[in-house]
């Protein structure tokens, strides 16, 4: 069987488009659970782990609704006086926010103090629009033992549904969070 030169030609261009799209489905199709955050920055929590409802102080970003429930939220959990890592966290925070741009009101941010007692006024007038959890807060203490064994300092990413998603190292940086927030906002139809 003689082959064409033509059709040599042709068969290797059609496998220089084709190869692309063969090697991404692979890479996506081999990634646990589907991987529709394939890549993600942070911890994957697989299976999402509900952490159950939690009622916030109204007026921060999630305005009136003040509910863990119902939007994106961006936990950060924090235990003793908030020193100069945990001020700087909650910079990130609020810069990944603001990066979201139009879907920034998508996003809201909580600080979850592990321990009570700690008085955390003065963050509300350095981080204006973070939601604060107060120690009696409705909900407080199961959404606390639903997360497990966590280190203070982690930032959490929970969807609408109050499902844990992704988690995030004290040391995690904002690029890797805000890229994963930014993709799951787009996929996301809800919150």
């Amino acid at each position: 069987m003689k082959i064409n030169p033509k059709q040599a030609q042709i068969a290797a261009i059609a496998a220089l488009f084709a190869a692309p799209v063969a090697v991404a489905w692979l890479m996506f199709a081999g990634q646990s659970g589907g991987g529709y955050i394939a890549g993600a920055h942070g911890v994957l929590a697989d299976p999402p782990v509900p952490l159950g409802n939690m009622e916030l102080p109204a007026g921060g970003d999630a305005g009136t609704e003040a509910r863990l429930a119902g939007r994106w939220s961006l936990l950060y959990l924090h235990q003793g006086a908030c020193g100069q890592a945990c001020e700087g966290a909650l910079a990130r925070m609020r810069q990944v926010r603001l990066a979201l741009g139009k879907d920034a009101g998508r996003l809201q941010r909580v600080f979850v103090p592990l321990d009570p007692g700690n008085d955390n006024r003065g963050l509300m007038r350095d981080f204006p629009g973070m939601a604060i959890v107060p120690d009696g807060a409705p909900g407080r203490a199961a959404v606390l033992r639903n997360i497990g064994q966590r280190q203070p300092g982690e930032v959490l990413l929970v969807d609408p549904l109050g499902n844990l998603v992704l988690s995030y190292p004290p040391e995690a940086n904002a690029d890797g969070l805000f890229r994963d927030a930014k993709h799951l906002l787009k996929l996301s139809k809800i919150g």
